[in-house]
């Protein structure tokens, strides 16, 4: 559960673009830049410099004025300007012979003029002037540095970058490539309102930003997690525009890479392959055979990376050409980390040495059907980062981050993080983290904690994290860094070849399960409240039209008087139109079974008194019932009237119905009492296991369909009294 205890405010207000990303599929109101952005120098908090300008005069490359401590970085940078800091950052060559083409130079301003036009930096005007005193613009800015960090060469990099952009059209086409560059670089911060403004002034600030990459060496970390097998492209409706898929993120990851090529660093937060049927056919080996072609760098276990049994994960990490990592998960018996997973991996960088830790959210133990992860505990994270990023740097690790299954959050509005990602950052003290990548959320979050950047981005490959981390060439100490989200919309790069084929591959394998049509949907069939259009978009607030029907399916299935499943095994909605098998399979991926039990009224009032973790709200799905609660009831207490859809009484004006019991059907996670802390199903004597939850469904949406489309509308079993009914 999402600690609030330990919070703290990004650095950088989010975009305010930003939308509320509750629930385990949404589709973000999406702006042309990266949605979220925070940047600091890493050591605001240990006493480093607060701007790039303040790290610019440290390094001796920009002056203040006289009697004046006030850099002003939000003054114009003008050309005379920016060659010299330029010159004293590149440290170019000074030239013999000093140019007297430029009749508009003053004396101070020669030499460094001269160096960069020798270096093949810079060039006077048509007219043969320099125009030392004019600002420079944004694009010009870009080419300068460009032209520095690619030594003089036109950079060959991939412009459909500047899509992000949308001004692009107004970037002049003798600076597109240059700007690309500079983009995929990090020289600029994302303006929120989603345009470049090339022809628009850059700032002494900026320019000491944009110079970051000539003083220091970079890293380039870039992030998935909860891909849940989605390796094939999506479709976001609202933008009418394809969107993720693993070829996508190939594309992204060799953009960054025709940039960066020793420095670019890739890495998963867990959750990798479980949940489409391209994935959980083959176990999981398309998704890692992406993986793997893309070469990532290291991997955290996630929840459910176990969903196909202990000996399929172990399998799979064998298999991996990349680590998979879990340095808290302990085995019960020896007290030990379990043999079969790393606890971190090193790399070589940009001649850095870097140490990955991997680390498990302790929640695995909570969300993950119990005889998977039987005899294993998922411990503390705090401690063993501690304990392993001592050990790395002992081993000579410059840098240390690490890669993890640990939720976040952020709010759109303040930027306030918080989550287990928070604790951690906070948790491990100054100097022990250098990044800290996480997921199981499914949150799009972005920012720097305790001086520490932080990414989590989102679920499915719908966004890619990237944390940019600036490093002294001498010390070998992080000094600064930026964390931000990249959206993943196919026009932003070019698919990787070899990824795509891989990916065909599997769709061919599965081409006519996927596709069998089961229904026509009437209108959306959606995972999130019934209620969430005047709820304040809580997604999780008591029955879904998803819920309503799955439950449904497995109460006749197993021709019980009630039935149970978790809001968290509903795992995508599906639009109106054509339903297939695929769509229905990736509702429900898991492969549960139904399991029928006999229950008291008293036990099924503590289910549904059960509160979800993220909303704090009863959500447990259910048929068979008629509910009605106030959450302005203390816990335990909201529910005042539970009947069975007859009539029969198992809850009226406080009074339990003792004398009968009930015929309960929930699914195998459930059934065990550990999923999702629902431990009243751990108390049924005996459980009659029953068909696959998924067969059921598919059969019983099957037969509705005679009839016509069907409609999942609401019915009224479910009535919350502190909020007006829709």
């Amino acid at each position: 559960m999402l600690n609030k205890r330990s919070r703290m405010k990004a650095v950088c207000v989010i975009s305010l673009l930003a939308t509320s990303l509750y629930g385990l599929q949404s589709t973000p109101s999406i702006g042309y830049i990266p949605l979220a952005s925070a940047a600091e120098p890493a050591a605001a908090a240990v006493g480093q410099p607060a701007s790039n300008i303040q790290l610019a005069k440290d390094k001796g490359i920009v002056e203040g004025y006289p009697n004046d401590s006030d850099l002003h970085g939000a003054r114009p940078i003008t050309r005379a300007e920016l060659v010299t800091m330029v010159n004293r950052a590149a440290k170019l060559a000074a030239s013999d012979t000093l140019s007297t083409s430029f009749p508009d130079l003053d004396d101070w301003q020669l030499q460094a003029v001269t160096n960069a036009v020798a270096a093949g930096i810079v060039q006077g005007n048509e007219f043969g002037r320099f125009e030392p005193n004019r600002p420079v613009t944004r694009e010009e800015l870009a080419v300068m540095i460009v032209r520095i960090l690619n030594k003089g060469d036109d950079p060959d990099v991939n412009i459909n970058v500047l899509n992000y952009f949308k001004d692009a059209s107004s970037i002049s086409s003798w600076a597109r490539p240059y700007v690309a560059y500079a983009v995929l670089s990090g020289l600029f911060e994302p303006t929120l309102d989603g345009s470049f403004d090339p022809q628009g002034t850059a700032t002494r600030e900026e320019a000491a930003r944009a110079i970051k990459p000539i003083l220091f060496q970079v890293i380039d970390i870039l992030t998935t997690n909860d891909i849940h097998g989605h390796i094939e492209v999506g479709f976001d409706k609202k933008r009418n525009q394809a969107q993720g898929g693993i070829e996508t993120v190939a594309g992204v990851v060799y953009d960054f890479r025709s940039v960066n090529p020793s420095g670019t660093i890739v890495v998963d937060g867990g959750d990798a392959w479980q949940g489409t049927l391209i994935s959980n056919t083959t176990n999981g080996q398309s998704v890692i055979d992406s993986m793997s072609q893309i070469k990532y760098d290291a991997a955290a276990i996630g929840n459910h990376e176990f969903d196909f049994g202990r000996d399929v994960l172990i399998n799979n990490i064998q298999k991996a050409s990349f680590p998979i990592l879990g340095a808290n998960i302990i085995d019960e018996q020896t007290g030990k980390r379990v043999d079969w997973a790393q606890p971190y991996a090193i790399i070589q960088k940009n001649g850095l040495k870097i140490g990955i830790i991997g680390l498990a959210t302790p929640q695995t133990k909570t969300t993950t059907k119990s005889t998977h992860i039987e005899g294993l505990t998922f411990a503390d994270p705090i401690p063993y980062a501690k304990q392993l990023s001592a050990e790395l740097k002992a081993k000579g690790c410059d840098i240390v981050l690490v890669t993890s299954h640990l939720p976040g959050e952020q709010d759109a509005k303040s930027g306030e993080l918080m989550g287990e990602l928070v604790d951690l950052a906070n948790g491990t003290g100054k100097g022990t983290l250098d990044a800290v990548v996480g997921g199981h959320s499914h949150r799009r979050v972005a920012g720097i904690v305790n001086g520490i950047p932080v990414v989590e981005a989102q679920s499915w490959l719908y966004a890619v994290g990237h944390i940019q981390l600036y490093v002294d060439k001498v010390s070998k100490k992080v000094v600064s860094s930026n964390a931000s989200l990249l959206e993943t919309y196919t026009n932003l790069t070019i698919a990787d070849n070899k990824v795509q084929q891989i990916v065909a591959d599997y769709q061919s394998a599965i081409h006519t399960k996927t596709n069998e049509m089961i229904a026509q949907a009437a209108e959306k069939w959606a995972v999130q409240s019934y209620r969430y259009d005047h709820n304040g978009n809580q997604a999780r607030d008591g029955m879904t039209p998803i819920g309503s029907s799955v439950t449904d399916a497995m109460r006749a299935a197993e021709q019980s008087d009630i039935a149970f499943t978790n809001i968290g095994g509903l795992r995508a909605s599906i639009e109106a139109g054509k339903v297939t098998y695929g769509m229905m399979f990736e509702v429900l991926p898991f492969g549960n079974y139904n399991r029928t039990g006999t229950m008291t009224a008293e036990q099924i009032k503590r289910l549904l008194e059960v509160t979800d973790p993220y909303s704090k709200l009863p959500a447990l799905q259910f048929s068979g019932l008629k509910v009605e609660w106030d959450n302005r009831k203390p816990a335990g207490e909201k529910y005042s009237k539970i009947t069975l859809l007859d009539g029969t009484p198992l809850l009226v004006d406080g009074k339990l119905n003792m004398s009968r019991t009930f015929r309960v059907t929930t699914n195998d996670y459930m059934a065990t009492g550990a999923g999702d802390g629902f431990a009243a199903f751990g108390e049924v004597k005996e459980w009659k296991d029953g068909k696959i939850t998924l067969d059921a469904w598919v059969d019983y949406v099957k037969a509705q369909s005679a009839s016509g489309a069907v409609s999942l509308k609401d019915d009224g079993r479910d009535v919350r009294l502190d909020l007006q009914q829709p």
